[in-house]
């Protein structure tokens, strides 16, 4: 048998504040049936979100924010073509941002 005090961690997740039996479903989909499995679920990855000066700054594969200066567009005449835009960094470091689907006007 389990010490009295960690009682309250078995408990059903709609004990918590701001949990109702809406939340308490998609919740139980999760398997965070009980408080304890609420307490226990780790993020599986985060994103950065730290702003970067230089394109050198950032690991390949991992989401960044930076700040860039468009120069050119490159818009297919298909609407179903991904749109291009070439920009670069503070340093000037060359890059090229791929826009796939949707009204391409929205990327420049």
């Amino acid at each position: 048998m389990r010490p009295e005090v960690l009682n309250p961690l078995f408990a059903e997740v709609t004990v918590l504040k701001g949990v109702g039996p809406q939340l308490a479903k998609p919740l139980e989909r999760l398997g965070l049936a009980r408080v304890v499995d609420v307490a226990f679920h780790l993020p599986s990855g985060w994103i950065d979100r730290l702003p970067r000066e230089e394109l050198d700054q950032a690991d390949v594969g991992r989401t960044i924010a930076i700040q860039l200066t468009p120069v050119n567009y490159r818009m297919s005449g298909s609407a179903r073509a991904p749109a291009r835009v070439e920009a670069t960094d503070a340093r000037g470091n060359y890059v090229t941002l791929v826009f796939f689907g949707g009204n391409s006007g929205w990327a420049k």
